[in-house]
């Protein structure tokens, strides 16, 4: 018998590895589904993977990584951005894919494009919600959306968003409602203003 390369060696470990990544991430994805907050969360990335543009897509916020993960399967590329260093590294460990890019430098944002933004229970969380909302939307295509959830409790954000909205020439394309651990979440697709009877299709 001839003895295995280096390179054979090589390849066997780093399926091993990539096997075991994947397992480890839908192994969290079977906790999360299992978990009422988290699984309003989850349905919303569902529904932006499912959108028709599937370019480039940024889940900013992305916390452990879980909700790129899912995105991962639609876009062509995905970045992830949490200022949390912490879980950023969690991130990189357990969601990994060639993919997915997740980074804590808000500065390697600045003059990329989006497809599609993600703004999932984030917003609540920023000192300035308003000011964000104007960054993104400079960050994403004119075919673009941008995607937002929050909870209905937070009625401060209805203000602020449809400040934004009607600032900025954003149209709400779609919206939601579902519970999530007896609270309401609220679930908005916005994108830029078009002729009239344009219509977004999930």
């Amino acid at each position: 018998m001839h003895s295995i390369s280096r390179m054979e060696c090589w390849l066997v470990c780093l399926c091993k590895e990539v096997r075991g990544t994947m397992e480890k991430a839908m192994q969290y994805l079977d906790l999360i589904r299992k978990d009422p907050f988290l699984h309003a969360m989850l349905a919303s990335y569902d529904n932006a993977a499912a959108a028709q543009v599937q370019d480039c897509v940024l889940d900013y916020g992305c916390g452990y990584g879980w909700g790129s993960y899912i995105l991962s399967d639609s876009f062509r590329h995905v970045t992830g951005y949490d200022p949390d260093a912490e879980r950023i590294s969690f991130a990189r460990r357990h969601f990994a894919r060639k993919n997915i890019a997740f980074t804590q430098d808000g500065g390697l944002l600045a003059g990329r494009r989006y497809d599609v933004i993600c703004l999932f229970m984030v917003l609540p969380y920023v000192e300035d919600s308003g000011e964000l909302l104007a960054c993104l939307g400079m960050c994403l295509k004119t075919e673009g959306f941008i995607w937002i959830s929050y909870k209905s409790a937070d009625t401060a954000l209805l203000t602020v968003i449809k400040s934004w909205s009607q600032q900025r020439g954003f149209v709400l394309a779609s919206s939601s409602r579902r519970l999530s651990d007896r609270e309401e979440v609220v679930e908005q697709c916005y994108g830029r203003h078009r002729d009239e009877g344009w219509t977004y299709a999930l």
